[in-house]
């Protein structure tokens, strides 16, 4: 994740509070329940490397497997999400992100 930020892009899953308290810079926060809705923010990245987060690991993983239903074949989950990133002490920001 850390690196060329201008090839990679991140969706950060959880809730809008959770994000709030600190993401990857530059994520997009955007549920997993509301991807249909999001479906025109979820196309412009299709076919680019795709980091999905979440706290722990789990609603990314469930995450990513929808993103590979609806056809993204560049898509990972982070290992052990926003808690494993900010223990390992890497940067997150809370300023307001694109959403």
């Amino acid at each position: 994740v850390v690196g060329d930020d201008a090839h990679r892009h991140a969706i950060d899953v959880r809730e809008a509070a959770e994000f709030a308290s600190g993401h990857l810079m530059g994520a997009k926060n955007i549920q997993v329940a509301k991807f249909a809705e999001r479906s025109a923010d979820l196309e412009k990245l299709k076919g680019k490397p795709v980091i999905v987060c979440c706290e722990t690991g789990i609603r990314s993983g469930k995450a990513v497997s929808a993103l590979k239903k609806l056809g993204f074949d560049r898509v990972v989950s982070l290992d052990g999400g926003i808690a494993a990133w900010t223990k390992a002490g890497l940067p997150v920001t809370s300023k307001s992100a694109r959403k």
